[in-house]
């Protein structure tokens, strides 16, 4: 392993069973924040930015967008509202993209492969010409005929599927688990507004993925709310993951200003970017030009959190036992990390 396939980390999913019933949910993701934070401490501006895309394949462009973010406001060079319009635009089309991939791969969503080559290369195409917005203090671009027809295409293209519901495609595969209940509620959403209290534990090198001491869930998850049974949870993230990808497209044409930042300190920047998974979150301080500290929080740290939504709704659940594995490992997909995981059941 290299050790940039190092950085990526790892979900470990402990499991102990006792009589057929959940007594106990280990969610443990290793992620190595403090080494990504070495490797970027220490650079310039333009330095840092040019070494993400060495660091992160998966949602680059949300990676990009929200450094960009947070170093400009650190720097004191505020972006235009053109450029972070077209930033949006940059992150929902890889948004697009990314979750287009993991419903027709993962969740096998009955969209035929022509047409997925079509959206693709219209997410593809429309990025390239953003793809000038990624620069620090980056100009507003002229006006692209070029990116406008290729939205308008992907927006038609999208309106021309004849996709069915979720439960009629995934149906079958989730009968299963249509009697498994799951136990109590997920934890309350990642809101924007509470970032001044995130900044105050960021600040004091609290990097863990709470708000005063309490997770937080993102994005598809989030919207997917708490449903009585596994198989109705697991049909309600994918839709949800359906869901934000038609809001995705629907909004290439007003793309959506990031949320306004209140209290930073002079030499601070925070930048927010939407993933196909839900809220990234980049925290910068400069000092005297060059990164004094950098930290990072992933949608998987919210939504893998040790008492986040898997423990909590698991914990006292009845399983079948020989079936708990398939069942824990389509619970995780439904999820999504952005990492490799590993499920381990341990019978008391």
């Amino acid at each position: 392993m290299s050790g940039l396939d190092s950085l990526a980390g790892r979900l470990q999913v402990e499991v102990r069973l006792q009589d057929g019933v959940i007594r106990a949910v280990d969610t443990r993701l290793q992620r190595p924040l403090a080494q990504l934070s070495r490797l970027l401490v220490g650079q310039t501006a333009e330095a840092a930015l040019a070494r993400l895309p060495l660091l992160f394949s998966l949602c680059a462009a949300a990676q990009q967008v929200a450094a960009l973010r947070a170093l400009e406001r650190a720097a004191g060079w505020p972006a235009e509202p053109e450029v972070e319009r077209g930033r949006s635009q940059l992150t929902e089309l890889e948004l697009i993209r990314e979750s287009l991939l993991r419903l027709v791969q993962v969740w096998e969503l009955p969209l035929p492969l022509e047409r997925l080559k079509v959206l693709l290369e219209l997410c593809r195409r429309g990025a390239a010409r953003l793809q000038p917005l990624t620069a620090l203090r980056a100009a507003p671009l002229p006006a692209d005929p070029q990116l406008e027809e290729t939205l308008a295409e992907l927006a038609a293209a999208w309106a021309d599927l004849a996709l069915p519901a979720p439960a009629d495609w995934l149906g079958p595969r989730l009968s299963r688990w249509r009697e498994v209940a799951l136990g109590g509620p997920p934890p309350a959403v990642f809101d924007p507004a509470a970032l001044s209290a995130l900044l105050a534990q960021l600040r004091a090198g609290d990097a863990r993925a709470e708000i005063a001491g309490a997770p937080r869930i993102t994005g598809p998850a989030a919207i997917a709310g708490m449903q009585a049974t596994a198989a109705a949870q697991i049909e309600q993230h994918v839709g949800a993951l359906l869901q934000r990808t038609a809001q995705a497209i629907d909004s290439l044409q007003q793309p959506p200003l990031p949320p306004a930042v209140a209290g930073l300190d002079a030499g601070e920047g925070v930048g927010l970017a939407q993933t196909a998974r839900g809220a990234l979150l980049h925290r910068v301080r400069l000092d005297e030009g060059t990164v004094g500290a950098w930290q990072l929080l992933a949608p998987t740290d919210w939504n893998f959190h040790a008492d986040g939504p898997l423990r909590r709704r698991l914990c006292g659940v009845r399983v079948v036992e020989e079936d708990s594995e398939a069942l824990l490992r389509a619970l995780i997909l439904a999820v999504d990390p952005c990492v490799a995981f590993e499920v381990k059941i341990v019978h008391a």
